[in-house]
């Protein structure tokens, strides 16, 4: 399988399974040696953390009420994960309590 896709699958599902925190936003580097580099800086660029950082793979993690994303750059490709926890703007007016409409009685003449 993929590397690039198989890592932000990983992180995708721990930044799902973590509990709901305040809005998030940092990037994960994955360096030439292995090792890992957050940053937690904002607002920043993903190329030029990467470039600065000299990582092999770059993760761009967001988590907001609205939902998870999981962006995933490296080698000249990019994967997004993404899951909306908000629910749509239709739905709501589709669920409405209130009829939007009225039945009247016919008009009475004499």
């Amino acid at each position: 399988m993929d590397t690039l896709f198989e890592n932000a699958r990983r992180i995708f599902d721990v930044a799902r399974s973590a509990g709901a925190a305040d809005n998030q936003d940092f990037a994960l580097l994955i360096r030439p040696d292995g090792g890992l580099h957050f940053v937690m800086e904002s607002p920043f660029s993903m190329e030029a953390v990467a470039q600065h950082c000299g990582g092999r793979a770059a993760y761009r993690i967001t988590r907001s009420r609205d939902g998870v994303r999981v962006d995933g750059r490296g080698a000249g490709r990019n994967c997004v994960l993404q899951e909306s926890s908000a629910p749509k703007a239709f739905s709501k007016e589709m669920l409405r309590d209130q009829p939007l409409y009225r039945i009247a009685s016919p008009l009475l003449t004499s």
